[in-house]
């Protein structure tokens, strides 16, 4: 996946087998690296190493960032890996906030609740972000991966903007393979996430207030 020829950004767990070797690939090719973290979700799955819990306080939930970051190098920003719980929570969410300003990144709420209050605490916090729109792959087979694919490009037309989600799935890699060389015949730039925020200058965030309030 890293080999594919756009600019997308890569979202790579902290504690994964080859963590540090695909995030230095990714940045040797050019590709812009942010970690993903784990965070709690609502489900019952048993939680993996690194993740960050309802149970932890501001000092556990920093520590457990720091370690985090520390195994994925050249990461500008970071979005959630799960989090349905977590990312409901204003006291943990101002916690995650306050270390990313502190250390000049970027943040991308990954949305995987609606409940999600990260995207807004992000904005009280002066801390620069995006939410996603699009999931390519909530269904892994390349005919519904294809429609998502199709919806992420309306909305982009729409909204002058999309923020979509996949992960390294064959079906996933075949679709982007097929699709990416044809984006720019469809008037789509792809751009890595710390690009879109350069480029809009944070005017989107204005109106992502108001529809918080």
């Amino acid at each position: 996946m890293i080999e594919l020829p756009s600019k997308l950004t890569y979202a790579v767990l902290p504690n994964a087998p080859y963590t540090q070797r695909l995030a230095e690939l990714a940045h040797q090719q050019g590709k812009e690296v942010m970690l993903h973290l784990p965070m709690q979700s609502t489900s019952n799955e048993a939680l993996e190493q690194g993740v960050l819990i309802v149970d932890m306080n501001q000092t556990e939930v920093v520590g457990a960032m720091q370690k985090a970051f520390a195994k994925v190098p050249y990461a500008v920003g970071m979005n959630n890996h799960q989090g349905s719980l977590l990312t409901r929570h204003p006291g943990h969410m101002t916690w995650v906030m306050a270390e990313m300003k502190k250390n000049g990144l970027y943040f991308v709420d990954s949305r995987t609740s609606k409940q999600s209050i990260a995207g807004m605490i992000a904005l009280e916090n002066d801390v620069p972000t995006l939410t996603r729109d699009v999931f390519l792959d909530h269904d892994i087979d390349r005919v519904s991966i294809q429609q998502q694919f199709n919806r992420l490009i309306k909305l982009a037309k729409k909204n002058g903007r999309a923020v979509g989600i996949g992960h390294p799935h064959p079906e996933t890699i075949a679709v982007l393979r097929h699709m990416l060389p044809k984006l720019e015949e469809l008037n789509i730039k792809l751009v890595p996430v710390s690009h879109q925020l350069m480029e809009n200058k944070w005017l989107f965030t204005k109106a992502r207030r108001r529809a918080w309030q």
